[in-house]
């Protein structure tokens, strides 16, 4: 038999809307990363070397560019979840106690 659990809905709400900041930062590195890589361009050259190199390369690097624009909403949403989970956790926690009052008002 276990001991139960703990749960502490505030803080994961709270924490929750961390991921809002950390979104926000991913999102700036991308832009800048972004945009500091538009502006280098095809710098590996178009000689048979730098082919080489753009054939190995160029995909895995815009893929991981691609990647890094996506954890921001994908923060986002987990910041969202949390917090909506916490209130829900709350939420149902207050429901089942305005049900055992209603029950047993004289407990």
């Amino acid at each position: 038999m276990t001991d139960g659990y703990a749960a502490n809905p505030d803080r994961l709400a709270a924490e929750g809307a961390r991921f809002d900041d950390l979104a926000g930062r991913v999102g700036q590195i991308h832009r800048t990363l972004a945009d500091a890589l538009s502006a280098t361009g095809e710098c590996w050259g178009t000689d048979a070397v730098g082919a080489s190199f753009a054939d190995a390369h160029a995909a895995p690097a815009e893929t991981t560019l691609t990647a890094l624009s996506s954890l921001t909403e994908s923060l986002g949403a987990v910041g969202t979840r949390f917090t909506a989970t916490g209130t829900a956790y709350t939420g149902a926690e207050d429901a089942a106690v305005e049900h055992l009052r209603a029950t047993a008002p004289d407990a």
